[in-house]
């Protein structure tokens, strides 16, 4: 029974929104019936798909700026692989860090005793034609030179120098970036001076760069044996002993290696490696390129005085 100007039923469908949640899934989702519209869950006045026509947008607007973006996405992807050779010689150091354990051993030992070492000259690669096709890799070639052996001198020394500051009670942590650049300014400056002396007697070669680096890295390894004898306790004469040697036997490791990059053969390099015009040259050039190699062997005892001090 229903009294007269009471209010009158509400209908359920009124009291509920035309949406109802997603249980499948997780958030804020919602489903909506047949004929309405979409709205935002933080309230209807806010729609659930921005409106972009008033910034002047459309489909075909968005479609086409996701296809450019994708166009420019695969374009400077093609650049840099196309590019990235002529600025870092990828295949080069792929070919100096192809190292083995055997390798690391024979090497290390070649380093510190290069004395009895015979015979010094690179291998070369032949093809199933019998064609000369590049050099060896270094787990292939012992006289290959290699960037793994540099890369870890260098870290160790870095690390041994540190842990002789903190044994003396002196160490910093600023400590470990001023030995680091002083590691550094010691490959770099030996680099450029080896650079500068073959730009001027004209000796050029493909990979000659890496080579370089590779040769330059070397001497931090008789500079570990050296600071491995301080922290031993090793002082005075024999201490002063052990760098001399490691000295002489890293300049006439540099002295044998080096002859390949200052002196190259024609006549057993590979075919696509380029030796420049050693072909050409004259008695008196090939008395300079003696004497620089010389001179750059001679010059490591300055790098190797830098860092063991």
């Amino acid at each position: 029974m229903r009294f007269q100007g009471s209010p009158q039923p509400v209908p359920y469908a009124a009291h509920t929104s035309n949406r109802v949640p997603n249980v499948a899934g997780y958030g804020p989702q919602y489903q909506t019936f047949a004929g309405t519209v979409p709205m935002h869950p933080l309230g209807p006045s806010v729609p659930l798909v921005p409106n972009l026509t008033a910034w002047g947008v459309n489909d075909a607007t968005a479609q086409m700026g996701m296809q450019f973006g994708r166009s420019a996405v695969a374009a400077g992807q093609d650049y840099v692989e196309k590019n990235i050779n002529t600025y870092l010689p990828v295949s080069l150091l792929k070919h100096q860090f192809n190292v083995s354990n055997s390798y690391v051993l024979q090497k290390l030992r070649l380093v510190i005793f290069p004395w009895r070492h015979r015979p010094w000259s690179r291998q070369v690669r032949k093809s199933d034609a019998g064609q000369n096709e590049g050099w060896k890799p270094p787990r292939e070639d012992i006289n290959s030179p290699d960037l793994y052996i540099p890369s870890m001198a260098i870290v160790t020394y870095v690390l041994l120098a540190a842990l002789h500051a903190g044994l003396q009670k002196r160490f910093n942590p600023e400590m470990l970036g001023v030995t680091s650049s002083k590691a550094f300014g010691v490959i770099l400056s030996d680099f450029l001076i080896i650079k500068l002396g073959c730009y001027a007697l004209a000796i050029s070669g493909q990979g000659q760069v890496v080579d370089i680096f590779a040769y330059s890295g070397y001497k931090f390894e008789g500079i570990v044996v050296t600071l491995l004898a301080r922290l031993l306790g090793v002082r005075g004469f024999l201490y002063w002993a052990i760098f001399l040697y490691t000295f002489v036997a890293n300049a006439f490791f540099m002295l044998r290696s080096l002859r390949y990059v200052v002196l190259p053969d024609p006549t057993t390099s590979p075919s696509n490696v380029s030796v420049g015009n050693s072909h050409i040259v004259t008695h008196s050039q090939r008395g300079q390129r003696r004497n620089f190699l010389l001179f750059v062997a001679a010059s490591q005892i300055l790098w190797m005085w830098v860092l063991a001090v």
